[in-house]
């Protein structure tokens, strides 16, 4: 509220918004938010009603996840671009899931219709932030996707156990940027591209040479529900393994998931269970321990080598 209170003061220079917990973090579509917030809730005094519409806002979220969660069918690709670049546009987190979303669209459109979905998102993210990007387009990207942050020790919850100097240190950064490329690739390699049917090396050609109009069709009715659930969910569940610091408000980002991506990586339910309770355990520990922030991380990483190792039954998708 402090830092909406100074952007309707007339203030467009993201550096210079700042309140009592820090400078703003959040690209443009949060600010809009938390202006409508401001405005309905008397500048954040009426906190009983902000409760309300948070609650409201939960019931959405679940009634859509409820309807991912029974594979909706519909093919609003359009629909699903604008919808994620808001997202984007309201916290940078969600680049997480762009890899999937990229390879999902590449598929299902075809290199060209794809290209198109990209320059929506690109042109949407443009237009929500033009306010700030008029005044100072560096201020604002230097804030709002800031990949040079300077994580704090004291409010991670996954990597606590490698003690502060390790946390902080260069090498463990990069080992994590690493291992997070190399999972992609992985994930890239033998589960997101099985609609295709083809090689890495015949999907890069396709840049260049697209497919004719019965093969994309064909690739097309590959990209099922189950598929885009699996590779988009699969990608943000493997940003949060590689993710330095993750607080207490991401459990948000794979609780929602965490049934799905179990399923897909074909445990035993009772293997499925015990796995959900260790990690609803794990992130209600607070402050974090060293035993809490391992059973995050290793939660994490077991349910993404299930995955990739489950998610081998996508071949099956040509007949199913």
């Amino acid at each position: 509220m402090q830092q909406v209170s100074q952007y309707i003061a007339g203030e467009r220079d993201y550096v210079k918004i700042y309140g009592a917990t820090g400078p703003l973090v959040y690209p443009a579509a949060h600010v809009y938010i938390y202006r409508a917030l401001h405005a309905v809730t008397d500048g954040g005094e009426d906190v009983l009603l902000a409760q309300v519409i948070f609650a409201v806002v939960y019931l959405v979220a679940l009634s859509l996840v409820m309807a991912c969660y029974r594979a909706a069918k519909r093919r609003l690709w359009t629909m699903g671009s604008v919808s994620y670049s808001v997202g984007l546009g309201v916290k940078m987190s969600l680049l997480l899931a762009l890899p999937a979303v990229a390879v999902v669209l590449f598929q299902a459109l075809g290199p060209q219709r794809a290209l198109k979905q990209a320059g929506l998102m690109g042109q949407l993210q443009i237009v929500m932030a033009w306010p700030f990007l008029s005044v100072n387009a560096r201020s604002y990207f230097s804030r709002a996707f800031e990949f040079t942050r300077q994580f704090l020790f004291k409010w991670t919850v996954n990597w606590r156990f490698v003690g502060e100097d390790v946390f902080l240190s260069r090498r463990f950064s990069i080992t994590l940027l690493a291992t997070h490329v190399s999972l992609l690739c992985l994930f890239m390699t033998t589960c997101w591209l099985r609609p295709s049917g083809q090689p890495l090396s015949r999907i890069v050609r396709m840049l260049f040479s697209p497919p004719s109009t019965e093969a994309q069709a064909l690739m097309s009715r590959h990209v099922t529900p189950r598929f885009i659930l699996t590779a988009v969910l699969s990608a943000n569940a493997i940003g949060m393994l590689c993710a330095r610091s993750l607080h207490y408000q991401f459990y948000s980002w794979i609780a929602w998931a965490t049934p799905f991506l179990l399923w897909r990586a074909g445990f035993h339910p009772v293997l499925q269970y015990a796995l959900w309770a260790a990690q609803e355990w794990a992130w209600n520990v607070y402050p974090s321990t060293g035993s809490s922030s391992m059973v995050v991380v290793a939660v994490l990483g077991v349910m993404v080598a299930g995955v990739c190792y489950g998610a081998r039954e996508l071949k099956q998708q040509r007949v199913e």
